[in-house]
């Protein structure tokens, strides 16, 4: 028997990811680090807030840059 996870979209590479994949930014332990990463990313996704998710992919992409 096989269960399917609910998968989300993600709102920065739409790809459909199971939500318990989704990187949880709002709880990561080094604050500065996440403060960088957001900006990248609202000011390369302006219509992106920090209350939508990301998924690992996006975030360890735009954390690198």
């Amino acid at each position: 028997m096989t269960t399917n996870a609910p998968t989300i979209p993600c709102p920065l590479c739409g790809e459909q990811v199971p939500a318990s994949q989704l990187y949880d930014h709002k709880a990561a332990d080094n604050r500065a680090a996440v403060e960088y990463t957001l900006s990248i990313i609202k000011d390369r996704h302006p219509e992106w807030t920090e209350n939508d998710p990301a998924c690992r992919r996006c975030w360890d992409y735009y954390r690198e840059l």
